[in-house]
Parts: structure tokens; C-alpha cells; sequence
């Protein structure tokens, strides 16, 4: 796994642990509606990118979970991988 998908996960980790311990305050709700947004974005990255996740060797499910999980950084990994098996 690499270095960002790991980042990606402690972000994601650090902003659901404020926003649960911290529900309420100013910290949560802005922790909790970062979590929101970053969903978002990241749901328009699968659309946008669907038929990276489509020609990427491995599973549509797991590329699209992926893509959803890790966003940029997944997609230089997909693109690599097509770009390799042309």
C-alpha cells in the first residue's frame, strides 16, 4: 500500500475520531462535514473515472472501492497499470 493511501486512511481515522468524540462542538461539526465532503468528491472521482476502473486489470468492485477509498491516489495506480498492459 502506498504512502498517500495510507494517508488517506489516518485522515480519515483522525476526522471520524473528532468528530465523534467532539460531537457538538465546532471541532466535530467541521470534522464531520469534511468527512461529508471528501464522500463527495470522492463519488464524483468514481464517475469521472469509471472507465479507468473499467479497463484496470482486477475487479470493477474492488477498482470502484478503491477509487472510492483512495481517489488520486488509486487512479495513478490504475493508470499505470493500463498504461503497462497496452
Amino acid at each position: 500500500m502506498s504512502a498517500g493511501k495510507i494517508g488517506c486512511l489516518v485522515l480519515y481515522a483522525v476526522l471520524a475520531a473528532v468528530a465523534l468524540t467532539e460531537a457538538g462542538n465546532t471541532a466535530g461539526t467541521i470534522a464531520g462535514w469534511a468527512l461529508v465532503v471528501l464522500a463527495v468528491v470522492h463519488v464524483v472521482e468514481v464517475v469521472l473515472f469509471f472507465r479507468l476502473c473499467q479497463q484496470a486489470s482486477g475487479s470493477l468492485a474492488g477498482n470502484v472501492l478503491q477509487m472510492f477509498i483512495f481517489g488520486y491516489y488509486h487512479m495513478i495506480e490504475m493508470k499505470a497499470d493500463v498504461a503497462n498492459n497496452r
